[in-house]
């Protein structure tokens, strides 16, 4: 009977931690998009192997099998403290819906994977269990206590399996939703706009959204949603009929996914802002990257408009390679060959940047209340695109004069008497570097870095991030260096650039870093503050299992 209780209480903790430790790691799971083979990756890479609830069954292990002589009453009170504990370490863990800097978002798909990953889990516990007591291990509750290590272990992999269960029904689910968002394409037919790039695709379609909604009813999704199911949601959702322009942006991981989205909403229009090395371990390579980005403007009918960053080689090169009966150049350097649009004069201050944009001919002086070449860049793309499709320059124009800095993407706010640069949205090397131009030109006090680095650059990325650091310890006072992902890289590039030791600060995640920065204590009068980058929290030094 005192075995039977002892199975019981062993079983029923097993299952509760499960309840949490599910859900912590349901939130990785998700933020990798419910893809098995980039989780695995991460739980190898992190070594995110449960150590808690570990500890406690391999205590309960030693104890039971050395410290009792064999008595069931002694290995019950072992049993039920240690029982307790590790449901205490499990409800005393954080709740991955109520923190982190991406929460997890208990979606319909999420809460499915859970339920039946927790099912699936209790019901495999008791079986394992139960059938440890059949093969004989009968009063040896250490042997049930090792079996605990082994189910706690396989955590992760009923996520996973869960998933997989669910997916022919899922993938039922988001053809239908499919299927209802081409079919109001279909009755509304929208002049369809693609937007792809390595980087700025975000942006640009949020300023050519802004711009052309001032000029007539125009649609375009919210946020970096560049996915075949975002999209879906959002035109099913909030597409209108009196909405004459689509503006959709494509993000692509992988050669055909523009192809896939191209077919999905087929484009009119193409903008491109640039080919270069984000996502460069996903691709694989570079000309990988190059031939996925050509996907949109392979789409783009030889009657449409293909409007393409004359700055970037590769965005260039394919301007030359799919000719449309309108195709554009647009950039800031015509100096580096022809150019249809491009921006001179650029002075940028506290306040934002005045410019002059040169188009057909003409000059346009203008001013934006945005900041740096990679915003600058995707402005000038902006009116050029605007323009192609006839819309009045004088009007782009004070369209432009209205723009409001988008969140986390180099807008400048208050910090008492200082400010704070926040370019934490996502980072790459051009822009890395064109916001350390814009630390250094603006008036202030300390000029501080904040970064994890950048991330996805394959084998490169050390070396990116070494040499940006280079650049910065000829212009930051200090330099804060956060998490692990970069952390060697930044600093020898820091250090080698010659930034002094002591003005070199390492923080282990974003909250402590900013909390340092900002406290009355630490804070210097004007401080000026560059906050480059915020991995998430699959890449930033993560708590333990």
């Amino acid at each position: 009977m005192l075995t039977i209780i002892c199975l019981t209480l062993i079983s029923a903790a097993t299952i509760l931690f499960f309840t949490r430790r599910g859900l912590r790691y349901l939130r990785y799971f998700q933020q990798e998009e419910y893809n098995g083979e980039r989780f695995k990756d991460w739980l190898l890479e992190k070594r995110t192997f449960d150590t808690k609830g570990t500890q406690v069954a391999l205590i309960a292990t030693v104890t039971t099998k050395f410290g009792t002589g064999g008595r069931m009453e002694d290995c019950l009170v072992i049993c039920v403290m240690a029982a307790a504990t590790l449901v205490f370490l499990g409800f005393k863990e954080e709740d991955p819906r109520k923190v982190g800097k991406i929460k997890l978002n208990m979606t319909d798909r999420a809460t499915a994977i859970y339920n039946l990953a927790l099912a699936l889990y209790s019901i495999f516990t008791i079986l394992i269990i139960s059938a440890t007591y059949a093969l004989g291990a009968g009063d040896s509750i250490y042997i049930y206590w090792l079996v605990v290590v082994g189910l706690i272990q396989s955590s992760p992999i009923w996520i996973v399996i869960a998933n997989a269960i669910l997916w022919p029904n899922e993938l039922k689910k988001q053809q239908a939703f499919l299927q209802e968002a081409k079919d109001i394409l279909a009755e509304y037919q929208p002049y369809t706009i693609g937007i792809t790039g390595s980087y700025g695709k975000t942006s640009t379609k949020s300023i050519l959204g802004s711009i052309l909604e001032s000029i007539e009813p125009t649609f375009w999704t919210p946020g970096s949603i560049n996915t075949e199911m975002g999209i879906t949601r959002q035109i099913r959702e909030n597409l209108k009929p009196q909405q004459e322009i689509a503006i959709i942006e494509m993000g692509a991981y992988q050669i055909g996914s523009i192809a896939k989205l191209c077919r999905f909403t087929p484009p009119n229009a193409g903008l491109v802002t640039a080919v270069g090395v984000m996502h460069l371990e996903r691709f694989g390579g570079a000309e990988n990257i190059y031939q996925a980005k050509c996907e949109l403007a392979q789409a783009v009918p030889a009657d449409g408009i293909l409007v393409c960053n004359g700055d970037n080689d590769g965005a260039r090169k394919m301007a030359g390679e799919y000719p449309k009966a309108t195709t554009l150049l647009y950039g800031l350097e015509p100096e580096i060959g022809h150019l249809d649009c491009w921006m001179s004069d650029i002075n940028a201050s506290m306040d934002g940047t005045t410019f002059i944009i040169h188009w057909q001919g003409k000059e346009y002086p203008g001013f934006t209340k945005l900041l740096g070449v990679p915003m600058l860049s995707n402005l000038v793309g902006s009116f050029t695109m605007a323009c192609a499709l006839g819309k009045d320059p004088d009007y782009v124009i004070a369209a432009i004069y209205n723009l409001e800095p988008a969140n986390s993407r180099l807008n400048l706010r208050k910090n008492g008497d200082g400010f704070i640069l926040d370019d934490s949205y996502n980072s790459n090397p051009i822009g890395f570097a064109s916001a350390l131009e814009v630390l250094e030109v603006l008036e202030g006090g300390r000029k501080i870095l904040m970064t994890p680095g950048m991330v996805e650059l394959g084998d490169i990325q050390a070396a990116e991030n070494r040499q940006v650091a280079l650049k910065a310890a000829s212009i930051c006072d200090l330099a804060i260096v956060v998490g692990d992902t970069n952390k060697e890289a930044l600093k020898a590039g820091l250090i080698e650039g010659g930034l002094a030791p002591d003005k070199l600060m390492e923080f282990p995640n974003r909250d402590l870093a900013l909390a340092y920065l900002t406290s009355p204590e630490h804070r210097q009068a004007k401080d000026l503050i560059l906050i480059e980058n915020d991995l998430p929290d699959l890449y930033e030094a993560i708590s333990k299992f």
